[in-house]
């Protein structure tokens, strides 16, 4: 009996010790796996051009009006998978180009993704009243959002994105040029700044892309 008790005195701290080392080696593992699944998303995310991660840009309210006259702001965001692209309905060639290109793109993607919206911001709100957005973005597609306003409302969301422009008008008040970033934004349903996709675009490029970024984005919900 004396040497059952004597082993038994022994038996616990041991078991207690194991214990401990068993659950320090499973916290160790676990921590181990989430660190490798951590680094592989990062170097997936690393592979695929254009997208922000593992720190994209969360975008705040703002204020602008669409084609119609309503108030677009970050809930219209919210939901959906939004291309934003800034413009100016009197632009030459970019704009035009990029309508276009976006179209196709949309047109391909609308199948199996109709989350996802287009948004043109225009950055002439001088010219670009809601009429005219009206009929410039519906000629390229009905779907299509225009967005304008006063300058303060396209400043709401040019500044938070970092999309810069300028108003070449000091000589000319009616027939003058804008330079404006040719880039598409791309916006995940919690209104997050995820992507960017650099000109020049090409419509395939465009669906690959997205695709991508759509897949990567989702997979870490």
């Amino acid at each position: 009996m004396l040497r059952i008790l004597s082993n038994s005195k022994f038996l616990i701290p041991a078991m207690a010790i194991l214990a401990i080392f068993a659950a320090g080696s499973g916290f160790y593992i676990s921590l181990k796996q989430s660190q490798n699944q951590q680094n592989s998303a990062l170097g997936s995310s690393q592979s695929i051009e254009g997208l922000f991660w593992p720190n994209p840009k969360q975008i705040h309210e703002f204020n602008t009006l669409d084609q119609t006259g309503n108030s677009f702001g970050l809930e219209q965001m919210q939901g959906k998978w939004s291309f934003v692209f800034f413009g100016y309905t009197h632009c030459p060639d970019v704009c035009p180009i990029t309508m276009s290109v976006m179209n196709e793109s949309y047109k391909q993607l609308n199948i199996k993704h109709s989350d996802l919206q287009i948004i043109f911001v225009s950055v002439d709100p001088e010219r670009d009243t809601t009429e005219k957005l009206a009929q410039y973005v519906t000629y390229f597609n009905d779907d299509f959002i225009g967005l304008g306003g006063n300058t303060e409302m396209v400043d709401s969301l040019t500044k938070q994105i970092g999309a810069a422009y300028f108003l070449n008008n000091e000589e000319q008040k009616e027939n003058y040029l804008v330079d404006h970033s040719a880039s598409i934004f791309i916006f995940d349903p919690k209104a997050r700044m995820v992507g960017k996709l650099s000109a020049p675009h090409d419509s395939a490029k465009i669906t690959a892309q997205f695709i991508k970024i759509k897949d990567f984005i989702n997979a870490q919900y």
